[in-house]
């Protein structure tokens, strides 16, 4: 197997096991069949909520009895992209997994390191003979990518522990107590068809580094959809027979394709690629590699009108996207921004989706707010949901001190105690279960949400080893 090279063979073994079984959001029924059959098969209290959650409870080991339970938590489901040239099937077909030793990816897709390896990590905690602990509470989420769905609806009642480490987190030895909350919005507008006129041309926008809309804001990307706006926009007159860009309300989209008919297809061929040069100058650092290609296709029978097609494309071109302002209280730290997910046409209409996070709510919903405003203006109806709240951070937390206090005594160093811009599920357990109190850690993971999707095999060793001897220490 790939991770005969590894060190720690039974923590890639489960990793493995997991990356076999098709989880994307909304389809994590096997993989909630596997964990009740792990756990009923390790002869631990197992169960699922209503919800769809699994919860699996292994008692202290002989060393830590009389320790309270604590515990760990991690998401079942995955975000699920791949190649534009994969026939990869993520409702059947297993993740293939590749290493070279020192990182670990998927052939063509994204990993699922994003929160696979949550589950591999606590997994070998309760199959580790050798690991000393209290009681420990195993609690996995379902379709936290798309709206902490396990989270809002965990059943407070078959949880006893009042201390949690959710292990969602992105970078090894930053410790998160707060988080961005959260909001989206879809806006959609009729398609009303006209006769094509012109030549048809099909304009593909690729090779951005996309990436998790939270994680990687921060980092300046390019955005597929915001940069086909701005060709768009170049263009004197045109029609839009078909326009499709981004996979997830969470992931920079990274790819756009639209086709057009004009009437002079030299001169959009012109304006694309002194365009490309222009962005390739601009986003030299964080995606040097934009390409945009323009070939001729077959007319369409049909198009959207001139007008309706100009207003998609302005809105599109005007749209923010990106980080809208930097917290004053955490420096470093995004505050506010949002992500123009996702546009689509079909047979009825045209759609748009964005979503907004903040740490300040009052922030979240005037920008919220602004893009809807924007949409309307534009003819577009508008619906804003998945509404989630802040994690506020407890900067008095006893638990959080606790942890930083094991963290320096295992490793010798000390932990950046910070909060993130991306959608934690610990703000939501906290408020569901009374008395809770929650901290995020993890190995480092690099470009989540998309094909470039790795994880340090090092930082995630280390972390298994970090937790494990953390708990012996938590009492």
């Amino acid at each position: 197997m790939w991770y005969d090279v590894l060190t720690n063979k039974r923590l890639w073994a489960i990793f493995e096991d997991i990356s076999a079984i098709p989880r994307e959001s909304g389809n994590e029924e096997g993989i909630r069949n596997w964990l009740l059959n792990w756990g009923k098969d390790h002869g631990l209290t197992t169960v699922a909520d209503k919800t769809g959650n699994v919860i699996i409870k292994a008692p202290a080991t002989p060393d830590c009895l009389g320790y309270a339970p604590i515990a760990l938590q991690g998401h079942m489901d995955m975000v699920c992209v791949k190649t534009a040239e994969s026939n990869h099937d993520f409702t059947k077909d297993p993740i293939e997994v590749m290493t070279d030793g020192k990182s670990i990816w998927a052939k063509d897709t994204s990993l699922g390191a994003d929160n696979g390896i949550a589950i591999a990590l606590i997994l070998d905690i309760l199959s580790d003979p050798d690991c000393s602990h209290g009681p420990i509470e195993a609690i996995f989420t379902i379709s936290e990518e798309t709206g902490l769905n396990g989270a809002f609806g965990i059943d407070a009642s078959l949880v006893d522990a009042r201390k949690l480490i959710n292990l969602d987190s992105e970078e090894e030895g930053v410790f998160y107590i707060g988080c961005a909350g959260g909001i989206e919005i879809d806006a959609e507008k009729k398609a009303i068809w006209d006769a094509p006129i012109g030549d048809a041309l099909k304009i593909r926008i690729s090779g951005l580094l996309g990436g998790h809309s939270g994680g990687e804001i921060h980092k300046e990307r390019a955005n597929s959809i915001k940069l086909m706006g701005r060709l768009l926009n170049r263009i004197p007159s045109f029609q839009i027979a078909a326009i499709n860009g981004g996979t997830r309300r969470n992931v920079i989209p990274s790819e756009c394709e639209a086709v057009i008919t004009v009437k002079d297809s030299d001169i959009v061929k012109t304006i694309a690629k002194n365009l490309e040069a222009e962005l390739r100058r601009e986003f030299a650092i964080s995606d040097p590699d934009i390409k945009i290609d323009v070939v001729d296709v077959p007319a369409p029978e049909k198009a959207l009108k001139k007008a309706l097609s100009a207003k998609l494309a302005d809105m599109l071109f005007i749209s923010p996207a990106g980080v809208k302002s930097m917290s004053m209280a955490l420096p470093g730290v995004v505050e506010t921004s949002d992500n123009l997910a996702i546009v689509s046409l079909d047979e009825e209409k045209i759609s748009v989706i964005w979503s907004v996070r903040s740490s300040v709510e009052s922030s979240k919903l005037n920008l919220a707010y602004e893009i809807q405003t924007l949409a309307e203006n534009f003819g577009f109806k508008t619906l804003l949901n998945g509404d989630y709240p802040a994690w506020q951070p407890n900067v008095k937390s006893k638990f959080t001190k606790q942890v930083v206090a094991a963290y320096k005594k295992i490793t010798g160093k000390k932990p950046v105690i910070t909060a993130i811009h991306a959608g934690l599920e610990c703000g939501i357990l906290n408020k569901a279960i009374e008395g809770l109190d929650s901290l995020s850690l993890g190995p480092n993971l690099f470009d989540v949400h998309s094909v470039k999707e790795h994880i340090d095999v090092a930082s995630a060793e280390r972390t298994a080893g970090f937790v494990k001897e953390m708990l012996k220490d938590l009492k």
